[in-house]
């Protein structure tokens, strides 16, 4: 499973308590899906909420932290939806093929979630809790699931590995895939970026 959200409100008790608690975080969560962190702040969250931005305050505190939670939970969602294919990769399915499945549907991912948002994101956090190391180790929600893939693989092309082992290097691999783009590196998305991540997948996992 992916890992829940950092950033948590409490729970209301009264209904009308929770349901602007419900309609300000679905509004937030609606505002980082268009990813545009000029638009991650209080005044734009009230226009698109249709609360007071002293409701905002009094419900959420740090306007910032209802915008970190907006962007882990649709991390969050991206990841499981990720988790759900693998879990589904046909066994028939060679590690070449595999790579280019996955470094394709990365690539998209983050196109779809936009480098701004997850620079964003990062400064915030640690702005705010002085690290980020959360954020730069989701890739640990894989392992189960990729060794569960591994072992009912029957092309022979896949490396068996400990979980240890394979938590390292698909922490290796992440950065390979996502930091050129958070890092606006001119090769980031081009098909030479897409063939050394692929080429990097297939060495680092593969017999």
């Amino acid at each position: 499973m992916p890992p829940k959200t950092k950033t948590n409100f409490s729970n209301a008790h009264q209904d009308r308590s929770k349901k602007t608690l419900d309609d300000l975080l679905q509004a937030a969560y609606d505002i980082v899906e268009a990813s545009d962190p000029d638009e991650f702040n209080g005044r734009y969250l009230a226009d698109q909420s249709g609360y007071a931005l002293g409701t905002l305050n009094k419900r959420l505190g740090p306007i910032e932290n209802v915008f970190l939670w907006a962007i882990e939970k649709s991390r969050d969602k991206k990841l499981q939806d990720l988790i759900n294919f693998i879990s589904h990769i046909d066994p028939h399915t060679s590690l070449d093929e595999f790579a280019n499945l996955i470094v394709e549907r990365c690539f998209r991912g983050i196109g779809m979630t936009g480098p701004t948002v997850i620079r964003y994101y990062e400064s915030k956090l640690l702005k705010r809790d002085g690290h980020t190391f959360d954020s730069l180790d989701f890739s640990d929600v894989f392992v189960g699931p990729y060794l569960k893939m591994v072992s009912l693989n029957k092309t022979n092309t896949f490396r068996k590995m400990s979980q240890n082992e394979t938590r390292f290097i698909l922490r290796v691999i992440q950065p390979l895939i996502e930091r050129p783009f958070v890092n606006d590196d001119p090769i980031a998305g081009s098909e030479e970026h897409k063939s050394i991540a692929i080429e990097s997948f297939v060495r680092l996992l593969g017999k």
